[in-house]
Parts: structure tokens; sequence; C-alpha cells
């Protein structure tokens, strides 16, 4: 017979524990770093600061300024870079870290063996430069799994902010996956979201078709709870021949758009009225188009051309609509990793977007999107997340993808930048 832990009750425990030395138990000083001598972008916007110190104490960073001014104290681990360059770690936004490489075995596989695959990805990510990663569909157990590692320090690698289960309806985009609920009406949704926040999950995703009370449902029920809340933007699964899922979705409160899939400009003009964010996921439908993987009816029926995601971009960005960066690999196209998500980040830039503008998408937009105020920039107070690279990154995104080291929460994880390539 199983029992099962509550899993609030072991979340509580875990932070208590973590929170409350036992008796007797001394308290060991945070371990203080100082990375000297580097030129720092810290994902702000702001221009470069040369020769700069970055002054890490536990897992936070405690001071950051040009060199002459930041005092290093004595007891401190100091890391000459100087030459190189810092840059906070960077967020995908869009990623299954469970699935396998053959969609067709999702059913049969195991939760060990997509734990395993997940780790194995996350440990991908880190060597290129990522420390923080949004898993938008996954079965409850691996995640539970991973998220408890991270917690409890057995497991050293990226962050993962997982959404569980994503919810969809009968017949709906992910109905029938191990990753997804399936469930109808609008009580059926606010179900699905306090059960995943039972599970754990503090981040839900919405996928269509739904009706706008079922959307409706779903976010106020998240809303209550705490929870953030994206959404799968249309596809095969919108109606047609006007497409409403995504209206939906923005009218019901998301925060979030997965994907600049077909849409009116009056529903980007909602989007941007109402601060939606949008994770565009341009490389990865690129290769579905080029690999014949894009479904028939939406390329000769609804006209559908990767024209059409790059245009939606480029609307986006002039109403100011801010964009995260997301890979979205699944089955054989993971073949791409690990290199797709600078791929992503020059396809902004090649949209119109300058290259500081695209590090920020995937550093400080990444953070916002999240909802987390202490990822995503390299300033005092914030998470120690980033990455030492050899290479200016604003001349060139190839300096990118192969970071000397990467720290995140403070944590040091060195690499050869060959390993990476």
């Amino acid at each position: 017979m199983t029992v099962r832990t509550p899993t609030r009750l072991f979340f509580a425990g875990a932070s208590l524990l973590a929170a409350v030395a036992q008796p007797g138990t001394p308290r060991l000083a945070p371990e203080r770093v100082a990375l000297v001598g580097a030129t720092v972008i810290d994902g702000t916007g702001a221009p470069p600061m040369p020769n700069a110190t970055i002054l890490v104490e536990g897992d936070s960073i405690v001071a950051i300024g040009p060199r002459a001014r930041v005092q290093v104290p004595a007891d401190a681990k100091v890391i000459d870079l100087a030459g190189r360059w810092i840059l906070p770690g960077f967020v995908d936004l869009h990623m299954h870290l469970t699935f396998p490489f053959d969609q067709s075995k999702d059913a049969l596989q195991t939760n060990s063996e997509a734990t395993v695959r997940a780790i194995s990805f996350m440990d991908q990510f880190l060597r290129q430069g990522i420390t923080s990663v949004r898993d938008v569909a996954a079965p409850i157990e691996p995640m539970q799994a991973i998220v408890r590692g991270l917690a409890d320090g057995s497991l050293a690698s990226v962050r993962v902010f997982p959404v569980g289960q994503l919810i969809t309806t009968t017949g709906g985009h992910g109905a029938g996956l191990r990753g997804a609920v399936t469930v109808d009406g609008p009580w059926g949704f606010r179900k699905a979201v306090r059960a995943n926040f039972d599970a754990g999950f503090r981040h839900i995703k919405l996928s269509p078709m739904y009706t706008p009370e079922e959307a409706r449902a779903g976010v106020e029920e998240a809303k209550t709870l705490g929870m953030r809340v994206t959404s799968h933007g249309g596809g095969l699964s919108d109606t047609w021949p006007r497409t409403t899922m995504t209206r939906i979705a923005v009218e019901a409160g998301v925060q979030c758009i997965e994907h600049l899939n077909q849409m009116d400009d009056d529903v980007l003009d909602l989007i941007a009225a109402r601060g939606v964010h949008v994770v565009p996921t341009l490389a990865i439908y690129r290769e579905l188009y080029r690999n014949n993987q894009i479904p028939t009816e939406l390329i000769t029926v609804r006209g559908w051309s990767q024209r059409i995601h790059e245009e939606l971009f480029k609307k986006a960005y002039a109403r100011k609509i801010l964009m995260g960066i997301g890979t979205d690999a699944v089955s054989d196209l993971m073949r791409f990793y690990p290199g797709l998500y600078v791929t992503e980040l020059e396809y902004f830039a090649s949209l119109g977007m300058t290259p500081m503008g695209a590090l920020v998408a995937g550093t400080k937009n990444g953070g916002i999107i999240l909802g987390n105020d202490r990822l995503g920039t390299l300033e005092r107070g914030k998470l120690a997340d980033l990455q030492v690279i050899d290479r200016d990154p604003l001349q060139s995104f190839a300096a990118l993808g192969h970071p000397r080291l990467v720290m995140v929460g403070g944590r040091i994880h060195r690499f050869d930048p060959a390993e990476s390539r």
C-alpha cells in the first residue's frame, strides 16, 4: 500500500526545515564570491559596464558596479574574469522537459524515464547558459521529483517552473498526452486548476478549444490561488474562418500567450492594451514548416506560412508587447537542442529587434513573464543567476551558447566552452 504525503505539507515542511536550524547546529556563513574585471551586460537594457565587479553572497548579488567602487571583502573568493563578458542566465519560457523523442511512445514512458529525460535536458540547458526553464506540460510525478530535488539540493541544475499538466478539453490541443488533463465545463477547469495547485505547481497552462466560460473559470481559480496563467494561442484547435481562441484567453485574463498563431489585428491591440505577454516560438515553427509538420489544413485552407508568424512578431513589437524566448522543440525536433535557444535570439534580432533588445527578451523579460522579480537581471538583491562568455554578444550572438562559467543561485558550474559547441 502506498501512502501519499500531501504535497502542500511536503513543501511547507521543506520550507520550515530550510528556514529553521536544528538546536546545536552551527550556522554556516554564506560563501562570498567576487567576479572581477569582466564587462557586464546586466539585462536591463543599460549599456555594458566595463571592468566591473559582482559580489555574490550565498544565492544573491549583494553589490555590482565598476571595479573601483565595489569593495571586495578579504574573505571573498575572487575570480578574475578580465577580458570576458558576464550577462544574466537565460530563461526558456516554453519547454517540454519530459517529452520523448518519439511522440508515439508518450503513453508508454514511465515516470522514472520521464524524470531522467528531464534531468538530461536540464544539464544541456545549463551548459548553454540557460538558468531557468518553464515546463509547459508534463506528467505530475516527474515534475514533483525535479522541484523537490532542486529544493533540497540533491539536484544542482537550472531552475524549473512547471505548469504541471496543461488543461485542455475533449478534442482540444494536447488532449491524450500524459502531460495534459482533459476536462469540460467551467467546474472541470476549476477542479483541474485546484488539482495542479494541490500537486505543488504555481503556474497553469490552458489549451484550446475552450469556451469563454471555461477559460474564465480556469483563470479566476488560478488567480484566487496566486498562480500565473498562460495559454496556447489558437492553431489547429482554433475556430474558422474567424479565429477566436486567443481573444477568449486574453479576455479571460491570462497573463501570457504561447505562440504567435493566426490572429486579427484587434486581438493584438487587446493584448497590448491589457499588458499580456507573448512567447512567439518562431524558430521551431520555421523547422516545422521545413519538415512538413504543419497540418495540411492550416496551409491549404487557412493559408498559413512562416511569414504569418513573422508579421505578427513585427506587429507585436511595434505595439511594444513584451515578448520572451521559448523554444518548444518536441519529438524528433528535439535534435535542434541545445542550440535552438540562440537561434531564437537571432530570429528576434533578424525581425527588427536590436541585439540588446533580444538579450533583454531572454533575460529580464523572462523574469517578468515568470512573475519573479528576483530573476532576469544582474542587480543588487537579485538572485545570482549568470553566465560568463568569452566575447561580446552585442557584436555577434555566436559568442552565446558555450559559457565558460554558469552560476545558479550562487552555485558555480564551470565548463570548457568547447564542450557546449
